[in-house]
Parts: structure tokens; sequence; C-alpha cells
């Protein structure tokens, strides 16, 4: 058994599944930390932190039936001393990911599910890196589409060549939150994902509005998207790949995605996942079908689970995540010097 323990009890940290479209079906994938726990049968929560007395009631109302015994903190420090959980999941406000993390290093987790973005400084997401290689703790990174069928197939496919070299991954997100450490995070990690290595600089604008935003985190926890800037970038790899994040609130809501290869191209967006190419008669266009049993933040639990045991990276591991806090920085650098040309600042430690 793998003893469990959840930071923030939140709707992202303790909300049920959801209801199924029929009652054959189960239910809905799992959306949140204490539902993607239960997915995995190895792992049993026996206790959550928060700070809202209200919280810490609504997660046993839902949750006790679940896991008989559990019991709730309101003091993080206490709960990794008394409970010393193997796996703690981390659904805080952004900006209190790092120390919460370093805590359940220390107090001997040896499994983190974190929230994204792992950090809203460069600094204390190379604290994090460095902490979990000396510490040997596997941590994913909730960066939810690198377990979600459509994104790990479009990445297959362009491994295998279906599109020829990956030339552009273009990344478009809307809506009132597109925000740079909220929903965007997600569209940068997605053109890392895909570009497969290191981001070397960028060139960038924030949103109308967030001009004098400034290189530091201002923002409240990811609650109010009035505290933080959507943005567009033009990002180079260091493998040639160019990357084009667009995001900003004033877009309709949603997502969308395209790998432009010299031989075809990949579509995501709400109509599905597609891959078209050149045929003897015009662009042939074909469905994506992956395959899968599981998907999601539950996929996320079980890949940590199996990963550390296996003693290998997990599908998104802390250097990874690093890479969008680099991107983040670079970002805000860039409008900061009048939206010039800045390096993103590499990782220099030692794998």
């Amino acid at each position: 058994m793998i003893r469990a323990a959840i930071v923030g009890l939140s709707w992202i940290g303790a909300d049920p599944a959801g209801p199924p479209s029929g009652d054959v079906l189960g239910t809905a994938v799992p959306y949140s930390h204490a539902s993607a726990l239960a997915a995995v049968p190895e792992v049993t929560v026996v206790a959550g932190c928060d700070l809202s007395a209200g919280a810490r009631e609504a997660f046993q109302e839902r949750w006790s039936g679940r896991w008989p015994g559990l019991r709730t903190y309101d003091d993080t420090a206490r709960m990794l001393a008394e409970e010393r959980p193997d796996l703690v999941a981390i659904a805080t406000p952004d900006h209190l990911h790092v120390p919460v993390a370093l805590a359940a290093m220390d107090a001997g987790a040896r499994m983190l599910f974190c929230e994204k973005p792992v950090a809203v400084d460069l600094a204390d997401a190379d604290r994090l890196v460095a902490a979990a290689e000396r510490t040997g703790t596997t941590v994913n990174v909730n960066y939810t589409r690198r377990w979600l069928p459509d994104f790990v197939e479009a990445r297959e496919r362009v491994r295998a060549g279906d599109i020829g070299p990956l030339g552009q991954v273009i990344s478009l997100t809307g809506g009132p939150r597109a925000m740079l450490f909220r929903n965007l995070t997600h569209t940068l990690d997605l053109l890392c994902y895909f570009a497969d290595d290191d981001p070397l600089w960028t060139v960038a604008e924030l949103e109308p509005g967030f001009e004098e935003y400034g290189t530091a985190y201002r923002g409240d926890g990811g609650r109010d998207p009035a505290t933080e800037p959507g943005g567009y970038a033009h990002v180079v790899f260091r493998n040639g790949v160019r990357g084009y994040l667009g995001g900003a609130k004033a877009l309709p809501a949603g997502e969308a995605l395209q790998l432009l290869g010299a031989t075809g191209r990949i579509v995501i967006d709400v109509e599905g996942a597609r891959i078209i190419t050149a045929g003897p008669d015009g662009a042939l266009v074909r469905r994506l079908t992956p395959r899968f049993t599981r998907s999601g933040m539950a996929a996320a639990v079980a890949d940590l689970v199996a990963s550390h045991r296996a003693g290998r990276p997990p599908a998104s591991p802390p250097r990874d995540a690093r890479r969008s806090v680099a991107l983040t920085d670079a970002i805000l650098r860039s409008q900061a010097r009048g939206n010039v040309r800045v390096p993103v600042e590499p990782d220099r430690s030692d794998p």
C-alpha cells in the first residue's frame, strides 16, 4: 500500500470525478488529485491539509467512505510529521508549490504529484530539481496534456516521422484563464513537449495593460485573472524547431495546437485530433485514433508510481517542467526590455 496525503483541498485537490454519460461507463475521467489517487488501487489517501475549515469538512464528507480513517489538518508540517506519507499531492496556490515539495521530501516522501507550474521563480524551480535528485524523489508535474491520448498519440506520430521533420509548433489559448502562470504554462509546456529540446531564446509581448508587469511574479496564486497577463511569444529551440505562443484573455475560450512538419501537419482542437498530409490528389486528412485505457490525472498518478518503482523518469519530471518556468522568465524579461530577443536561462546543473 502507498500512503498518500494531499496538500490543498480546493476543487483541483479534492473534487470527486464527475458523472458519466451513462451508468455503464463508470465515472468521468478523474480531474482532481483526490479522484486521480482514488483511481490507482495501490494508493490509499490517509490525510489532507488545508487552511480552510470548510474545505477540510467537505473533503471528509466526500472521501471518508472511500478511505476510512481519513484525517485532516490545517498545518502541513504537522501532517507530514505525523502521517509520514509515501506520496504527497500538492494542489496549493502556484507560488507555494516549492516550499511544500521541499518539506515533503525532508519528511521522507519519495513520490510527489505537483500542480503546475512547478514554481513561479526560476531559482525555486532549480532548488526543487536539485532536491528531488539529491533525495531520489520521483516527481510528476501536472502538465495534464502529457497524459491525454490525443497529445501523446500526436507526439508518437511526430517521432515516427509521419509529417516529416518537425519545424513549427503553434499553440493558441484564449479565455479568462489564459494567464501566463496558469493556462499558458500548459501552452508553454506543449511547445517544449513537442520540440523535445531546450528553448534557446524568445521575443515576447504581454497583452495590453500589462506592459509594466515587471520580471517577478505578481499573481495571487492563480485565482484572479486580472493579476496575471496573457501574452505572445516566438521561441527558438536548440534543435531548430520554432514555437509560437498565442494567449490572451480577450480571445475566445479554448485551445488549439498545430504541429507543422516538412510533409504534413497535425491539428488538435475542439474538433479532435487529425493528421493532414499531401497525397497524389491533394490533402489527405486522417483522424488520429489513440489507444488507451487511462488518461489525464489518473494516468499521471499511475505513471508516477510505476516510474518510481522502475527507477525511470516519469512523463513530466521537474527538469522538463523547469523549461516552462525558464520560458516564462524569458517572456517577462523580453517585455521589460522593450520586446527584444532575450536568451532563455539554460539548465546548468549536472543531471
